[in-house]
């Protein structure tokens, strides 16, 4: 099973044909519903024990992000404050949905729905 990294990056290595593969059909078979970062690892990484979730999450972004760099799946970063705290996700849907921007898929992506989702998102998490 090939891994691949970047050279020079702090990206960790990524089984490519089973982490990616996972995400990319995951989110053709919803091309409705975009998924941010921390559910794709905690339905698709977090079950294959990928390790600590720090790790894990890492590995998730850089299986996801790798699919938006070769047009595979769509992407967005969604940034609030609450707080006092910068909270930042990462949001990525299939190239199938006939939607290029987050906020295309409705009232709940548009600002501020999303940022207020976001921020109660990290508290939630004790961040």
């Amino acid at each position: 099973m090939a891994t691949y990294a970047e050279p020079g990056s702090l990206s960790p290595s990524v089984p490519r044909s089973s982490l990616s593969d996972r995400i990319e059909a995951t989110l053709a078979d919803e091309p409705l519903r975009p998924w941010c970062v921390h559910r794709l690892y905690e339905e698709l990484a977090a079950p294959e024990g990928l390790g600590d979730r720090e790790h894990g999450l890492l590995q998730t972004q850089y299986a996801a992000d790798s699919l938006a760099h070769d047009g595979r799946v769509r992407r967005e970063t969604v940034s609030a404050v609450t707080i006092g705290v910068q909270c930042q996700d990462t949001v990525y849907w299939s190239p199938r949905s006939e939607c290029e921007h987050l906020e295309e898929f409705g009232p709940d992506y548009e600002a501020p729905a999303i940022l207020h989702r976001l921020g109660a998102h990290f508290q939630c998490h004790g961040l």
